[in-house]
């Protein structure tokens, strides 16, 4: 298996030994084994063992077994414990969860303090074809089933193509020592139950299915790689990037055969992955609307918005002097007074609307900027009557995202101005204006 193992680096990863690398080591069988096998072959290694106290005296059993081999092969050796259960019950993961996160934060802490480069794991053929089921078992779509990736960032997995039998046969022929880990022998977690008692029924039934295994998962990466650029085609003409996410159109969208197919390669990166949920809001009216932990999905119109959640802090500012510039939120509001003859001709030419006007001798500071709210009215300049701001917004075609960082000016109880949106009657410049306020909006 040496031989074949060299190879196999020397094809896929040939600089390796130009590089310091650091092997995540458990004392098991796995891990051990790729351990004899870098070090024979002549690789720069370090040993980074995680002791998770969950399994009493044998975890630190493991532990000392990983220290002494370190020792009998002379090279370095990081250790660190962890209180896992506990952990995972702060982070409300599970264990096994919980583990995952530790060890590999751990491990690129390790790397950036050391200037190790590659993180190597002793992942092999069969936890490839244990995680294709899992993956199947869980819906996944063509990238899930591909499995576990020889590379991913630092981190290389380069016993992927190798059997648990020929690393079990490499150890006894060169007389390898490790550590069992009893928990292997408990059918509570889904993947054991998967690898002690389903798979090998599989492979009694389909004795070749390790043999071509790889070779299918070749299959389906090159396919995964055609899908990835018909959808990058179908990005370019059917999503506009925002700052705060992305927009679909939906008369584009409705031009693709199989719709539902192309919007979840593109909906799964933001946590959508009901596909019968997000239909719904594709062909539902406009407002409707599913969420994620961190973002939401909404029709609004003929579009489709996906942004980011986010934790605004309410707005309350008091205006007092002219010549001041007040910030809020991205944006800010700059106040200036001017002493003009042609008033009205200058605020009937403002096309802006993130420009007021507004006659200086009808208002007195304090001006007030506040977030606007259910039930708040403006009365229109142009209108008679007042209208609600909801109905203006809504006119405006506002998503309901954006009306959260919508504000108004206000003076007294008076709303002056929708900021960015719409202006108020009140305070309106008229030909006996000769003093001006002028405020500014900017983005």
């Amino acid at each position: 298996m040496l031989a074949a193992f060299q190879e196999h680096l020397h094809l896929h990863f040939s600089n390796l030994k130009e590089n310091r690398l650091l092997i995540a080591i458990s004392g098991g069988l796995d891990s051990v084994v790729l351990t004899h096998l870098l070090f024979n072959a002549g690789y720069d290694i370090t040993l980074a063992h995680c002791n998770f106290n969950l399994r009493d005296s044998e975890s630190d059993q493991d532990e000392q077994f990983v220290r002494e081999l370190a020792d009998r092969f002379k090279i370095d050796c990081h250790v660190t414990q962890f209180e896992t259960s506990q952990y995972a019950s702060d982070h409300g993961v599970s264990t096994q969860m919980a583990a995952r996160e530790l060890r590999y934060d751990f491990f690129n802490d390790l790397c950036k303090d050391h200037n190790y480069d590659f993180i190597l794991t002793a992942h092999h053929l069969d936890d490839q074809i244990e995680t294709f089921f899992i993956n199947l078992n869980r819906g996944a779509g063509l990238k899930g089933l591909q499995g576990i990736p020889q590379l991913n960032g630092n981190v290389i997995r380069p016993l992927l193509p190798f059997s648990r039998e020929q690393i079990m046969e490499y150890a006894m022929n060169s007389q390898v020592l490790w550590r069992e880990d009893s928990s292997n022998r408990s059918n509570k977690y889904q993947r054991n139950q998967l690898r002690n008692q389903i798979l090998p029924l599989l492979h009694k039934a389909l004795p070749q299915l390790k043999t071509h295994f790889a070779q299918s998962l070749d299959y389906l990466k090159g396919s995964q790689d055609l899908v990835d650029d018909a959808v990058a085609r179908f990005r370019e003409s059917v999503i506009k990037t925002t700052t705060t996410g992305i927009n679909i159109n939906i008369s584009q969208l409705e031009k693709f055969t199989n719709v539902q197919a192309y919007l979840y390669e593109v909906v799964k990166d933001y946590g959508f992955h009901n596909m019968i949920d997000v239909m719904n809001v594709v062909e539902g009216q406009s407002g409707k609307r599913i969420e994620t932990d961190k973002y939401i999905l909404f029709k609004n119109r003929g579009t489709i918005f996906i942004e980011e959640k986010t934790s605004l802090k309410s707005i309350k500012l008091s205006i007092n002097q002219k010549n001041t510039t007040y910030h809020f939120y991205e944006t800010s509001i700059e106040i200036e007074e001017l002493i003009v003859d042609n008033a009205l001709d200058i605020a009937i030419q403002n096309n802006d609307k993130n420009v007021l006007f507004l006659d200086a001798a009808k208002v007195n500071y304090p001006l007030r900027l506040r977030n606007w709210k259910k039930g708040d009215r403006i009365q229109p300049l142009g209108m008679n009557g007042s209208k609600l701001i909801s109905d203006v917004l809504t006119d405006s075609k506002v998503s309901f995202i954006a009306k959260e960082k919508i504000v108004v000016l206000t003076w007294k109880e008076e709303i002056l101005w929708i900021v960015g949106i719409r202006s108020s009657r009140q305070g309106k410049v008229t030909s006996s204006t000769n003093r001006l306020l002028k405020i500014t909006y900017s983005i």
